[in-house]
């Protein structure tokens, strides 16, 4: 499974509890109230845990968070990975 699939997967499964609408990769997840600010925090653990990566606060920017998207680029980045999404 792509990065950005199980970002969403996480997103919609335990953040939501399976009550939100589809998310689509360039929904603002802060913005519409997908996700709100201990839904971060929830995010960053399993961000850290699953992918093996850390978060350093000069990371935790509105615009790596804003997206799924952008969440997954960040994720990639830190891994190594280019262009997988």
């Amino acid at each position: 499974m792509r990065t950005i699939d199980n970002i969403r997967h996480f997103i919609t499964s335990e953040i939501c509890g399976g009550n939100c609408e589809p998310i689509t990769d360039t929904d603002l997840l802060i913005d519409q109230g997908i996700i709100d600010s201990m839904g971060i925090i929830v995010l960053l653990e399993f961000l850290e845990k699953k992918f093996a990566v850390t978060i350093e606060g000069d990371e935790l920017l509105p615009e790596n968070f804003a997206t799924l998207a952008a969440i997954s680029s960040l994720v990639d980045k830190k891994n190594g990975i280019v262009g997988e999404g």
